[in-house]
């Protein structure tokens, strides 16, 4: 490390409250949240991507002069890939610790340990919801939670948009071939 490095990390460290456990914590999980984050972000890239595949698909099906049984349930498979990547893209309410400015208000006259303990159960509470309570109003589905179902949606869009392309070139080979 250079000298730079060695100032930066400890002024960081002095910031951050030193080697305190509960610091750490708080900073492990804050890096959590940012991964879901950063989770949800490359999961919505991807279907964006996968829809755009989609719509290529059915436009270049469209051109075709002949629609044959295969070109028509290849449009179709890519329009229930593209149904699903909507369905998956729709706009959640994803949790985040403190969206109220009183949440932060609250905190004015803590010490802070006490602070550093309420924001890391907020953290964590947004990562992993609230799933496993009895009781129905209080329970929310967590940030890991709703990626999963979006990681889903991806994956079974990914398989309809090859079976889709596969209808295509077995379309093709067959026109070809036959």
């Amino acid at each position: 490390m250079t000298k730079d490095e060695e100032d930066l990390s400890e002024e960081l460290r002095k910031r951050n409250g030193g080697d305190n456990p509960s610091q750490i914590a708080l900073e492990e999980a804050r890096l959590r949240f940012q991964e879901e984050s950063e989770r949800r972000n490359s999961v919505e890239s991807k279907m964006g991507t996968i829809l755009t595949v989609d719509a290529i698909i059915v436009s270049v099906v469209g051109l075709f002069e002949n629609l044959t049984f295969l070109l028509i349930g290849a449009m179709a498979v890519a329009l229930i890939s593209v149904i699903i990547g909507i369905h998956g893209l729709r706009v959640r309410d994803y949790h985040t610790p403190g969206k109220d400015i009183d949440d932060y208000l609250q905190y004015i006259d803590d010490t802070p340990q006490p602070i550093r303990r309420k924001l890391m159960i907020a953290y964590m509470t947004s990562i992993s919801g609230n799933e496993h309570t009895d009781d129905p109003e209080k329970f929310f589905k967590g940030n890991r939670t709703k990626n999963d179902e979006k990681y889903r949606n991806l994956r079974l869009c990914q398989y309809l948009t090859l079976a889709s392309l596969g209808l295509i070139l077995l379309h093709s080979a067959l026109t070809l071939f036959c």
